[in-house]
């Protein structure tokens, strides 16, 4: 790769570890059993009028391909992750920016870890977005707090 080339895969990894460093993470706790908080999420984002996209079970293919990979321990008991969507919020991102649809659909994660049977951990990503999408993705992360309180109640 010529100096030139270099210099420029260098700034594009500087972006990317920069990208990865803002994003923020947030986490809850319950001590109900795992299936009672995925059901009792699944209910608050439907109760809301909003369309489950998708269910993503990590800890399926992570306890499956792990051993395999060198891992010799699953990190995860149970870990899914649900997709789902706003319209009238992604909507709202997208006349902003139409590369906010990056941000669709929103997603809540809830895991247990192995060895560990009294805590579910229920979690979600901040969105980032920029100033002009300061003020929806506000909305966003006030509607995914209120859908974890909701379940974790």
């Amino acid at each position: 790769m010529n100096i030139a080339g270099r210099r420029i895969a260098t700034g594009l990894l500087g972006m990317f570890c920069l990208a990865a460093q803002a994003l923020q993470f947030n986490a809850v706790q319950s001590s109900d059993p795992y299936e009672d908080v995925m059901q009792n999420v699944k209910d608050a984002i439907i109760g809301r009028g909003l369309n489950i996209s998708d269910v993503l079970s990590a800890s399926e293919m992570l306890n499956r391909t792990g051993h395999d990979l060198g891992y010799d321990k699953n990190v995860f008991e149970h870990a899914e992750t649900i997709a789902f969507c706003s319209a009238a919020l992604s909507h709202q991102l997208v006349v902003i920016n139409p590369n906010n649809m990056v941000l669709c659909p929103f997603t809540i994660s809830v895991y247990q870890l192995s060895g560990d049977k009294d805590t579910v951990h229920v979690t979600y990503r901040t969105p980032e977005a920029g100033e002009q999408s300061a003020e929806v993705i506000d909305k966003i992360e006030q509607l995914i707090k209120s859908i974890i309180q909701e379940a974790t109640e």
